[in-house]
């Protein structure tokens, strides 16, 4: 019943619940995933027995301590009973942590076939992190499993040489951690993990397979991605990807959580990016980076999207364009009032697009500094605070007032 370990990257959906009767009635429903992770930590009545019955996938059981980030709260005695009946019953693998008091034990009772050692590091990348990979992989289990924090998108790219032997798993939590779960050969990972959000940054399984792809990712799949603070809720690694598969191209989109310009174009240079769609709050810190950009790109002071050239990245923006497309289409905008909320990159393209189809432009921002910078852009007037009403005719949200996930802010 366990498979083979090797390329492609199999992907293990994390199933959790409140009772054991919800934990199986879950693990049934699993129909895409390659294994199903049984996490028996998060029930009220864990039974590993029952767990196990008439499963169909090959199953992880896990059941992680609180020490250890996990669920269970009883004591290590009770936790060693519910893993070795686990393995007892022939579970496929046992997850257990190399801090585990009993590790020793469990990895006699199965001679370490099966058994996955794991560690967690919930506050970042532990700096002994090597050195901890070689002494779980001297214990004799089939697979080493290390899950970091990812505080920045670079935070990832050191897991890159720690894998790759076909019995590790490597991965980051947290958002910018999301690429070592979409790429997990690039990661030198056996497997990945999916799920509803067991983890910080863990994916759905349909997602992973059906948008991302990842069964289908290899080393020459080119990376792109959308980049930004948050882009969990972008729609745009959807749309792209699926028009990559629609064309036949052998690339990838990926969500690239990162909070300022270096932290996305380091990780992008490292990875081999050839080009990023890029959101708030990054459209005017990338602008600064670019060695060269367009017209539109250097009046705006602002980019959405960066192309790698000889020497370095290009910046381009085609914020105005699309902005513009949809609006005139129902109705001309000349000599309109447009009020515009907000002073950064998106605002700029804003302005600037409607004062170039002739709208009277308004920036409303608490900066009344950027306002005015904004404001002039456009040929326009800056004002602080919020418009009142009757004083426009068009009003533009360029703010991340209601952005996701605080959508009704």
């Amino acid at each position: 019943m366990m498979p083979p370990i090797g390329p492609p990257p199999l992907i293990v959906a994390t199933v959790t619940a409140n009772t054991t009767a919800e934990l199986v009635s879950r693990r049934d429903e699993v129909r895409e995933a390659d294994l199903v992770e049984l996490r028996l930590d998060t029930v009220g009545d864990p039974d590993a027995g029952a767990a196990l019955r008439g499963r169909v996938a090959p199953v992880i059981v896990t059941c992680r301590p609180r020490w250890e980030g996990g669920a269970f709260a009883g004591d290590e005695t009770a936790r060693l009973r519910l893993l070795s009946e686990a393995a007892a019953l022939g579970a496929d693998y046992i997850d257990v942590e190399w801090r585990a008091s009993f590790l020793d034990e469990l990895l006699r009772l199965r001679e370490g076939r099966g058994v996955i050692v794991s560690t967690h590091d919930f506050s970042g990348l532990p700096s002994d992190l090597p050195a901890r990979l070689a002494a779980m992989r001297a214990t004799g289990a089939d697979i080493v499993k290390a899950a970091t924090t990812a505080k920045r998108l670079t935070d990832c790219l050191p897991l890159r040489s720690l894998g790759g032997d076909g019995r590790t798993v490597l991965m980051a939590m947290g958002p910018s951690g999301v690429p070592t779960r979409i790429l997990p050969a690039a990661f030198g990972s056996c497997w990945t993990y999916g799920g509803q959000a067991a983890a910080v940054g863990q994916l759905p399984v349909r997602e992973m397979i059906e948008t991302f792809r990842v069964r289908r990712v290899t080393g020459t799949t080119a990376i792109f991605g959308v980049a930004g603070a948050p882009v969990a809720h972008s729609l745009s690694p959807a749309m792209h990807n699926a028009a990559f598969a629609a064309s036949g191209v052998d690339a990838v989109y990926l969500p690239l959580h990162a909070d300022d310009a270096d932290d996305v174009l380091g990780f992008a240079e490292a990875m081999g990016v050839p080009g990023a769609s890029v959101t708030a709050p990054l459209k005017l810190a990338v602008s600064r980076r670019v060695r060269a950009a367009d017209a539109l790109a250097r009046r705006l002071g602002a980019v959405n999207t960066v192309r790698r050239v000889p020497g370095g990245w290009e910046g381009i923006n085609t914020d105005v364009a699309g902005f513009l497309s949809p609006l005139e289409r129902y109705q001309p905008l000349t000599s309109m009032r447009a009020a515009v909320l907000g002073a950064g990159g998106a605002a700029r393209a804003v302005a600037v697009a409607l004062g170039m189809a002739g709208a009277r432009v308004t920036v409303w921002a608490r900066r009344p500094e950027e306002a005015a910078k904004v404001a002039a852009l456009a040929g326009g007037d800056a004002q602080p605070g919020t418009p009142p009403a009757g004083s426009w005719d068009l009003l533009v949200n360029a703010t991340p007032a209601g952005m996701a996930p605080d959508v009704e802010a």
